[in-house]
């Protein structure tokens, strides 16, 4: 008898962060709902992340795959084609090694889920002092959701919340800010557009880029900002968020002539996509 399809894939991003990844993984393990599946889309790791996830593996209440390709620099959005074409659940969340979730993140995104729509989750930013506490024991254990995130974290959790929703309102461009580490969409969405562009390469744009090519095709964001909540861990500032990286990537998602169905995704319509 073969394995259910879960109903969630989670797609976790990774990259040489295998403690990092271990945290996450827990925070996972403690969701509400557990009908879902775990793909790890890992950018080139030659750290210990796959003994962790072997081990992991055996033990967890969800299945996990690993889904990787050579450190050939940042290729995020390569990778996560892979994951989503590893998938099997009708719907997808993204998350991050980074990002730890809170007990309900799973049931607030099915809760939300509407045909037609891409949910947008929120966070809270840990300090490197808050992080540097955090183990897999921490997290199982539940103290990093009884850890006080304090009246200022709480109060910018509500105002971006608060200019999603009006964003939303008055349907401004580009808006709601699309968080690669809290993002839910049906799989055949992601299909229909080809998956990410992966003509990003380096840090910024690649997310925003797939929430506004949804909207082409009818897929419209809605902010569950203050529902389903990850915990981000501190890291310092990536190599790959130099200037030139955001401009490139910026004005290649700019350009006038973008479509719903990127050329350089999942499926190579054109073998010289994405030369830049």
């Amino acid at each position: 008898m073969g394995e259910r399809t879960p109903t969630v894939s989670v797609i976790v991003n990774t990259y040489n962060r295998a403690q990092r990844l271990h945290n996450c993984l827990v925070g996972l393990e403690r969701q509400s709902v557990l009908d879902f599946e775990v793909v790890v889309a890992d950018d080139g790791s030659s750290d210990e992340t796959a003994d962790l996830l072997a081990a992991f593996a055996r033990e967890a209440p969800f299945p996990i795959r690993h889904v990787w390709h050579e450190d050939e620099g940042h290729r995020r959005a390569a990778i996560l084609n892979r994951a989503i074409v590893a998938s099997r659940g009708a719907y997808v969340l993204f998350t991050d090694c980074d990002a730890i979730a809170r007990h309900d993140l799973i049931a607030q995104h099915l809760r939300y889920r509407r045909p037609d729509r891409m949910l947008c989750g929120g966070y809270y930013r840990l300090t490197e002092q808050e992080t540097a506490r955090i183990d897999p024991d921490f997290v199982r254990s539940g103290a990093l959701e009884r850890m006080p995130m304090g009246w200022r974290r709480v109060r910018r959790l509500y105002w971006q919340a608060f200019k999603n929703h009006w964003n939303l309102l008055i349907r401004k461009k580009n808006r709601p800010h699309n968080m690669g580490l809290n993002y839910s969409v049906a799989r055949e969405h992601l299909l229909a557009i080809n998956g990410y562009d992966e003509t990003f390469r380096g840090w910024g744009n690649a997310d925003g880029d797939v929430r506004n090519r949804l909207r082409m095709i009818g897929v419209e964001p809605a902010s569950i900002w203050t529902r389903a909540i990850i915990y981000h861990q501190w890291h310092p500032v990536e190599k790959t968020k130099n200037p030139e990286v955001r401009a490139r990537n910026r004005a290649w998602a700019r350009r006038p002539d973008i479509t719903a169905f990127c050329e350089n995704g999942i499926v190579k319509r054109n073998a010289a996509a994405g030369a830049r």
